[in-house]
């Protein structure tokens, strides 16, 4: 399958949803799977540097767990998990190369939400393809697989859908996981992840010194069911690569450390964000800004009660 522009080919086309087993929203994109001969969802999660699956679906795949060692959540706690390997998967309702090999996939126990929800696991979309970029398109709610380079593919973007602008983000090069310079005004830029898998965008308390915020309350659950808690500081404005985020609530969250801020989907939903699997390249941001005219506006929040991953 290729695209419009002859720069661009597409390896892969596929709905996503914000919906769980029976209708409940989620928070997070996801997208229908077949696993062995099981089928289920898998959120796409910009935010994890590995593909997990739960050792639920796991064991009813057939797949081996072997190798156990423990891993760190969203919350800071440490949960047991399990190394898999080289899983293979296909991808409902898509078009293009609906099969793949998901590599290093890692099965840990499935958390309340995702039992209740029919989520089998999180995907990395960045370690779909060798090459591409994952578009996660949170507008028109589709996943691309998009061969090419960075600057062609944000053309190719304009020319789907010509506003907003496609923002061009360097990247962290040292990380596997999208980390980009962000700021809360007027305060200094620091390196945040942008997490399609985090409902709130949260920064350490130490990066904006001075501002006020509530009580902390419960603001997410990690995947090993530990509370993760914030405090809410209102409505503020997100700066980077010399563009304004209108921002309807940002979280303070103590103990964050690497990185010690995340653009979560209160901001994300309602964009598209595009990352290759080579730390080098940048990430593109099709998104509304301050800068952009009269008409910007915030994007929407995300709803779902599904706790933080």
């Amino acid at each position: 399958m290729t695209s419009e522009l002859a720069t661009i080919r597409i390896a892969l086309r596929a709905p996503i949803h914000f919906d769980g087993q029976g209708g409940e929203p989620v928070h997070a994109p996801v997208v229908l799977a077949t696993i062995g001969a099981i089928r289920t969802r898998l959120i796409l999660d910009t935010g994890s540097d590995v593909h997990l699956l739960t050792t639920e679906l796991a064991d009813a795949a057939g797949l081996a767990l072997a190798a156990i060692d423990a891993g760190t959540d969203h919350s800071g706690s440490s949960m047991d998990s399990w190394v898999v390997g080289d899983v293979p998967v296909t991808f409902a309702e898509a078009s293009g190369e609906a099969s793949f090999v998901l590599h290093d996939v890692v099965a840990i126990p499935a958390p309340a939400a995702f039992i209740r929800q029919g989520i089998g696991g999180i995907l990395s979309p960045q370690r779909l393809h060798a090459s591409a970029f994952a578009v996660i398109d949170q507008v028109g709610e589709e996943l691309f697989l998009a061969d090419g380079e960075a600057l062609a593919l944000r053309d190719w973007l304009l020319a789907r859908r010509p506003t907003p602008d496609a923002l061009v983000l360097p990247r962290d090069a040292g990380s596997d996981v999208p980390l980009v310079d962000a700021a809360i005004e007027p305060h200094p830029a620091v390196p945040a992840l942008m997490n399609t898998g985090g409902r709130h965008t949260e920064f350490e308390p130490r990066t904006v010194p001075g501002l006020v915020a509530a009580d902390a309350e419960r603001i997410g659950t990690g995947v090993s069911g530990a509370a993760v808690m914030g405090a809410r500081a209102g409505a503020q404005v997100l700066a980077l690569a010399g563009h304004r985020i209108a921002m309807a609530s940002l979280m303070l969250r103590d103990g964050m450390a690497d990185p010690a801020a995340m653009i979560g989907q209160d901001v994300l939903r309602g964009t598209v964000v595009a990352v290759g699997p080579d730390p080098s390249t940048p990430v593109l941001w099709q998104v509304g800004t301050l800068d952009s005219g009269p008409d910007a506006t915030a994007p929407p929040s995300s709803p779902g009660p599904l706790g933080g991953v």
